[in-house]
Formats: structure tokens, C-alpha cells, sequence
């Protein structure tokens, strides 16, 4: 279970099997192969070691998949870095993960080197493009002349340091090993099973975890990645055309602008098969309307997180069904049910089960949970108490084993001692005509402690008033569930490194002055 198997087999098997296309750059899986070796060879004529992490800061590219490889071939320690992080989290990141080595594309090569006199341990500066005082990455592996020394790996050895992505306070790398993401990989594959001749699109970044178990899957089976570089509508539909992409795994916000997007039908979309989506709870509007645009491709969602290497969940292509007995449409608002070889359960407060049907925060366990938190001992001891991961998901669970996502728990509004989850909100607004993207929050209250306040974009051309959005929830929620303020922004809401709305960043000016974030 060591993740060096996974090129060696792609290459071995698929030798003459194209392996990435990234712009005009093409490649098959023995130059890949090739290439990957040559790296990590000059990784190793550096000095850089079995267990030392590497900082990779780049955007998607055949690049980014060759460094993770080559790293995992001499047993060193990815690190990737969330590219959208300001400069201050990036550093306190990579000096947290005592990074020796450090390497960049030339979009993130400015970034690097105003960061470079902060950076404490990076012994060796590698970048894709001419930059002083780096080394170039082309010329690496180019005048590489020593063969690499695979050390003795064991599947418990550290393979990945994965930072969540701070939005409730510093980040914290999360420690997974071989074993951990060779297990997810193959769960993954027992819910998702590979295709021959599948072209897939690196659309989400790639340094998320969520996209690793693709990355893996599509190299062991000798399949296509295709990377675009960074996420953007009309790219994204005119290169699904170009190179006939089959499958793509996307986050809500990105399915949603590219239904609404006008190349959605104008393009050739015949290719695609299959659609992934996750990260963040789907509205059941906005899946309705995605199946209802792209009625021949499956869509399949995913849940998990960066603590569980990360999927836990996952709602089939045959779960997706808009007409029907109510027990089998309801299974919109779902996750799915755990994926073979993950065991799920719902925890009240005192860490004992649920009801079935009762809310409470989902706990799993099983061979893809993480090592524990890097150099935070007491969060890692908090985090897999009882031998559970607390994921900090509020969720609840149907007579069918379907789990139902209410809120991240750390979300819940508190409004005059009664507990609002703001999914709920956001699924009565999204279903208002006008309503592009929208982000529930709570904020202070002299009277209620907090109250519920929304933040939307409309659609282009759409005129709607705040007023007339909080009369349209009144219709559907009780009144202490209903906004009591709604901002309308002009331009698209923040978002994380994921993609998912970034809710820290929307609350910060409402709770400015206070000393916390709740009342």
C-alpha cells in the first residue's frame, strides 16, 4: 500500500496511453514516467530525504502532478498550498510544515519570492519558470544523471500534510499516510468504478485533497487528465469540447455558474458522462436545475473531508431521481450513505448515538482517517476521541441509512435560544427566481443574540429587492427562521480554496468590535 505503485502501474500497463494534456503540452505515461523519475533524482542529488516536506504552490498542470509523484518516489512529504491564501497564512503554513524544499509556477513565482525572507527552513527554491536565484524545474530534470534510491517506505509513513483552509482559525495540516490515501482510493473506486478510456478534467484546484483520489485513479487505470489551469466557465465548456473530457468533479458555486453560463448550450457536451460534485451541501434547486440542463450526464456527490482522505459518502447516479415516491426525491437533499469500508454514526453532545432521524454530528472511523493534526497533540486527541473522527457536520439519518447534512455544527445560528441551520435558509432563497448564489449567516443582536442575515448575487438581468426576498422566506420558514437582513451584492460572493463560499470573510463586517463570533 505504498503510493509509489500507482505511476509505476500506469506506466508499466499503459506505456503509449496519453497521460496529460495540459494546453499544448502532451504526454504519455512512459515520458511522464520518465520525467517524474528524472525530478525526483535531482530532489535526491539536493540533499532532500525520506520524510522532509515539500511546499508546492501551483496552479492545476501536468507539473503539479509530477511533483507529487516524484516526491512520493524518494518518500519525501507533499505539501500543497492553497494558492488563494494571502501571503501571511501561506507563510505561517509552510514554516508550521518546516518545509526544506519549495516549488512554484510562474503565476506563483511573484508571490514566492516577496515571501522568501520570511520563510524559515526552505533550503532549495524551484520554480517552472527563468527566475533568479531559483532553480529551474525544466533544468532539473533535463541534467538529472543519477537514478533514483527508493527508499523502504512503510504504509503508515507520512505521504501528505493537507492544511484545512483556516476558515475557523489557524490551519492545521492534516497528517495522512500511504495507507490512509490508498484506502480512500480504493473505496473510492468500489463506489466509483473506473472506465476505459476515461478523460478527465482537473477543474477544481489540485492542490485540494478532494482531488487526489482522481489524480491516483486516473494514473492506475493509464486514463487522461486534462488540466485547466484555473476554474472559469467558458474554458472549462470550450475544453470539455475540445479534448471530448468524459468526467469532471466540480463544487456547487461551479456547477451553478456553468448551468447558467450561455455556452452550456452551445457547446458540445456529448462527451461528458459523468459529473462529480461536493465540498459544500448542494441546494436542492440548484441540483433540479443541473439535472434538468444536462439530463444525460450522471451526477454522483461525495462527502468527506480532508481528516478522512476524504471521502465518507457518496449518493449514486441511481439516487438521483427528481419524479417519484417522496422517499426516493428527498434523497436530493442527501450526502448518500457510507462508502465500503467506512463506518458512519451520529453522536449526540455526550459522544453517545442518536435516534434515527435526530440531529447530531457525524463521527467515522475506518483505514482512511488521518494520522492526527502535525504538532497539535490535544486538537488530534479532541478530534478521534474514542477512536471516532468528529467531523463537527451536523447531519441526521433516514430508516435507508441516508445521511442528510444540516449544517457545519460551528454555522448554527442562535437566535433567541432556538437554533436555526442556515442550509435550510439558503435552500427557500435559492429557490427564489432571482437568486444567483447566496450564503447564510448569523449576526449580532443586542435583542436575539443573533439573528439570521443573508448575503445573495442576483442573476444577470434579474431585478429583485431585499424586501421582496424576505417576504418570499416568510412564506416558507417560521419567523425566527426568516432574514432579518439581506445584503445584495453586485459582485460574485468570496470563495475558499475550494470553491465553497467563504462565510468568514462574509461575517467579519457584521461582527467587527466583538471579541467573539457568537452571542
Amino acid at each position: 500500500m505504498i503510493l509509489t505503485q500507482v505511476l509505476k502501474r500506469g506506466a508499466a500497463f499503459y506505456p503509449h496511453h496519453i497521460a496529460t494534456i495540459d494546453g499544448e503540452h502532451r504526454q504519455t505515461y512512459q515520458e511522464m514516467r520518465n520525467r517524474v523519475t528524472a525530478f525526483a533524482a535531482a530532489l535526491q542529488q539536493r540533499g532532500v530525504k525520506q520524510g522532509d516536506r515539500i511546499a508546492i504552490l501551483m496552479l492545476n498542470g501536468h507539473e503539479f502532478a509530477e511533483v507529487i509523484f516524484a516526491c512520493w518516489d524518494i518518500g519525501a512529504v507533499v505539501v500543497p498550498l492553497n494558492y488563494r491564501l494571502a501571503a501571511e497564512e501561506l507563510i505561517f503554513i509552510i514554516n508550521d510544515a518546516e518545509c526544506v524544499a519549495m516549488i512554484s509556477d510562474d503565476v506563483m513565482l511573484p508571490m514566492t519570492v516577496a515571501m522568501r525572507p520570511r520563510l524559515e527552513g526552505i533550503q532549495h527554491y524551484i520554480a517552472t519558470a527563468p527566475a533568479e536565484n531559483f532553480l529551474g524545474y525544466e533544468d532539473l530534470i533535463a541534467n538529472a544523471t543519477a537514478s533514483v534510491v527508493t527508499p523502504e517506505i512503510a504504509e503508515n509513513d507520512l505521504a501528505g500534510l493537507f492544511y484545512t483552509s483556516g476558515t475557523t482559525g489557524l490551519p492545521k495540516g492534516v497528517m495522512l499516510s500511504h495507507r490512509n490515501l490508498w484506502m480512500n482510493l480504493l473505496h473510492s473506486l468500489a463506489a466509483i468504478p473506473a472506465r476505459e478510456g476515461e478523460v478527465y478534467m482537473h477543474a477544481a484546484p489540485m492542490f485540494h485533497l478532494a482531488d487526489f483520489p482522481s489524480l491516483m485513479s486516473i494514473t492506475l487505470h493509464g486514463n487522461t487528465h486534462v488540466m485547466l489551469k484555473k476554474f472559469d466557465p467558458a474554458g472549462l465548456l470550450e475544453l470539455i469540447e475540445r479534448e471530448r473530457v468524459t468526467s469532471v468533479t466540480l463544487v456547487p458555486t461551479m456547477i451553478n455558474f456553468i448551468i447558467n453560463h450561455p455556452d452550456v448550450h452551445r457547446r458540445d457536451l456529448s462527451s461528458l458522462t459523468r459529473i462529480g460534485y461536493g465540498a459544500s451541501p448542494m441546494p436542492a434547486e440548484l441540483l433540479k436545475r443541473t439535472m434538468q440542463t444536462l439530463p444525460g450526464v450522471e451526477l454522483s456527490q461525495g462527502y468527506g473531508q480532508s481528516e478522512s482522505s476524504p471521502l465518507l459518502t457518496r449518493l449514486s447516479p441511481q439516487d438521483h431521481v427528481l419524479e417519484g415516491p417522496e422517499h426516493l426525491t428527498r434523497r436530493l437533499a442527501s450526502c448518500g450513505r457510507p462508502i465500503i469500508g467506512v463506518e458512519l454514526q451520529i453522536f449526540d453532545d455526550s459522544d453517545q448515538p442518536v435516534k434515527q432521524g435526530e440531529v447530531g454530528e457525524i463521527v467515522a472511523r475506518g483505514p482512511n482517517v488521518m494520522l492526527g493534526y502535525w504538532k497539535r497533540p490535544e486538537e488530534t486527541a479532541r478530534t478521534l476521541r474514542g477512536g471516532w473522527l468528529h467531523t463537527g457536520d451536523a447531519a441526521r439519518m433516514d430508516e435507508h441509512g441516508f445521511f442528510y447534512i444540516v449544517d457545519r455544527t460551528k454555522d448554527m445560528i442562535v437566535t433567541g435560544g432556538e437554533n436555526v441551520y442556515s442550509t435550510e435558509v439558503e435552500n427557500v432563497l435559492f429557490k427564489h427566481p432571482a437568486v444567483r448564489e447566496v450564503a447564510v449567516i448569523g449576526t449580532p443582536d443586542e435583542k436575539w443574540g443573533e439573528v439570521v442575515a443573508a448575503v445573495v448575487t442576483l442573476k444577470s438581468g434579474v431585478i429583485a429587492t431585499a424586501e421582496e426576498l424576505i417576504s418570499h422566506c416568510a412564506e416558507h420558514l417560521a419567523h425566527y427562521k426568516t432574514p432579518k437582513l439581506i445584503e445584495i451584492r453586485d459582485s460574485e460572493l468570496p470563495k475558499g480554496g475550494t470553491g465553497k463560499i467563504d462565510k468568514k470573510v462574509l461575517r467579519e463586517p457584521y461582527w467587527k468590535g466583538y471579541a467573539r463570533r457568537v452571542n
